[in-house]
């Protein structure tokens, strides 16, 4: 079925007003972009902009997924089901859907009382001991995002084998057939239950126990970007003994999140409020985390000059601390993505530890300490985190967690102080020791059919007929995942090898983008002049 006749059957079958309106006064590209194709479940679930359409996500689509998730729990004999939603627009309405569609399935459902982080989500998954977990957020993605994540009775991301079984099943239900009465109905007769208040102490209290007895009595400009920290975290730093400043307009749950554009903590716009505060009240640190608080931003002043930590340097600043002070007497086990920085396993090897680098995507991380926990071993894991800003201390939960990620910076923050030094003084002490490590990521956004047909035929291309040099320097060896490399899963990403550097090519998981990630690790001048070839060099051919 085409687009168009597929917009015809969706004007016929919609109930809802406004998506009916908005299919009504669609033009023809936008038909085409709300139904030249389904939305595409995977092990991350499902991420797509709101509205009306086959591709896009609304109260049917979620219906569909949410009936293939329930056929898959019936034909494995799975019973329970966890839900919650972040603060984005439509998450609670569509987390209630979800919940009725379940318990119309035959699932004993749970869903949170309010908005909730999404590492709370894998917390209450094996708190409660359900089988499926479910949470709706589209992470840091601008405002008109929104999406479907689904997980394991661990708290872990759901594997490839599970996500294709799903996948098939939704792909046989009929969006505007799933049997169900409201969320509301079911609440009143009492078949729908909420999570209950002791998860959310029991979680906190996982928390408190990472580091434990640690202080960080600083003066902390704290910023949740509109989203699911906005409790939980300035809890959790005030009982570190830390002075907390929220910032004005970005301290309460809003889905339009109208004070950034893109509510990433990994964009330097996002933190311009935060910074602006920082700065007035002379604080200590900026801590930011995003909309379903899984990651985190931090910046610290420099003198006058404001520096915002990347996803690398603060798992850099995390390992060291770690290592130095919770090693242990077992072969401690620090594990990052294969696109995280290379300066980990340097610093690792300096206190015997191991280090294991896993595909993009926290459920791999996830599934490590799971495979620790089934062979007793669970005590040798320190640190799980990703160069997107994602980190994970302790295993309480099985997905990256913004609420203790920000607790051990606040902590390491605090220690620097009272030796007169800066998260920035510290970094320079590894840098003298193990090398100058540099890295930047740049995004090529293609849209639409066309753009994802660009995208396929780009990576092609790099396959094809490999760069052999790269900012002027020889390329010594290209890697391509997708042959499968050291018993790693077939990845659609490619790794080039130069003196003094590297770069990683892969297209996004959740967004239309190709990522650069770029490393040099010479001196700091030249480190900036290749980083600055290597943009000019992609740029030219992606345009």
């Amino acid at each position: 079925m085409g687009y168009t006749e597929k917009h015809e059957l969706w004007k016929k079958r919609v109930k809802d007003r406004k998506l009916l309106r908005e299919l009504l006064e669609m033009n023809e590209d936008q038909i085409n972009s709300a139904f030249y194709k389904e939305l595409e479940f995977g092990t991350a679930g499902i991420r797509g902009i709101m509205g009306a359409g086959s591709g896009r996500i609304n109260i049917y689509t979620v219906r569909k997924i949410t009936q293939g998730v329930a056929i898959y729990m019936q034909n494995h004999g799975y019973k329970k089901v966890a839900i919650s939603y972040d603060s984005r627009i439509n998450s609670e309405l569509f987390a209630r859907e979800a919940a009725a569609v379940m318990t119309s399935a035959g699932m004993t459902a749970y869903i949170t009382p309010t908005l909730m982080p999404t590492p709370y989500l894998s917390y209450a998954v094996r708190r409660l001991a359900t089988d499926i977990g479910i949470m709706i957020t589209a992470s840091h993605n601008p405002s008109e995002y929104n999406g479907y994540k689904v997980y394991d009775e661990s708290g872990c991301q759901i594997r490839e084998e599970a996500a294709k079984e799903i996948a098939e099943y939704i792909s046989q239900v009929d969006a505007f057939r799933v049997k169900t009465h409201s969320f509301d109905y079911y609440l009143k007769r009492g078949a729908v239950n909420f999570v209950p208040d002791e998860v959310t102490s029991d979680y906190m209290a996982e928390i408190d126990s990472v580091c434990a007895g640690k202080r960080a009595e600083l003066k902390v400009v704290f910023t949740p970007l509109c989203g699911t920290g906005y409790k939980l975290v300035p809890q959790m730093l005030r009982g570190l003994g830390s002075e907390v400043i929220l910032v004005d307009k970005q301290s309460e749950p809003n889905g339009k999140f109208p004070t950034c554009k893109s509510p990433n903590p990994e964009k330097k716009e996002a933190l311009k409020s935060g910074i602006k505060l920082l700065k007035a009240e002379n604080a200590d640190l900026l801590i930011a985390t995003d909309p379903d608080a899984d990651r985190i931003g931090v910046a610290f002043m420099d003198g006058n000059k404001p520096i915002i930590l990347s996803g690398n340097e603060m798992g850099v600043l995390m390992c060291d601390y770690l290592l130095r002070n919770y090693g242990g007497n077992k072969k401690p086990l620090v594990v990052r993505t294969l696109v995280s920085t290379d300066l980990v396993d340097k610093i690792a090897f300096e206190h015997n530890a191991e280090i294991r680098a896993v595909p993009t995507g926290f459920k791999y991380i996830g599934e490590i300490i799971n495979n620790l926990n089934h062979s007793g071993e669970a005590d040798r894991y320190l640190l799980g985190f990703e160069e997107s800003q994602g980190y994970l201390i302790g295993t309480h939960v099985r997905d990256k967690d913004a609420v203790v990620g920000a607790k051990l910076m606040a902590i390491i923050a605090a220690e620097l102080k009272k030796e007169g030094k800066t998260l920035g003084d510290r970094l320079n002490d590894l840098y003298e020791k193990h090398g100058y490590y540099a890295h930047k990521q740049f995004s090529y956004r293609f849209e639409g059919s066309a753009g994802e047909a660009r995208m396929k035929e780009l990576l092609e291309f790099l396959r094809s007929q490999p760069l052999t040099q790269i900012a002027g320097k020889n390329v010594t060896l290209v890697t391509d995942y997708a042959i499968g490399k050291d018993g790693l899963p077939k990845l659609n990403m490619i790794r080039y090898d130069f003196a003094g550097g590297n770069v990683i090519v892969r297209p996004s998981g959740t967004e239309p983008l190709i990522k650069i990630y770029a490393c040099s690790h010479l001196t700091p001048r030249q480190n900036d002049k290749i980083l600055h070839q290597i943009n000019v060099q992609f740029s030219e051919i992606f345009a």
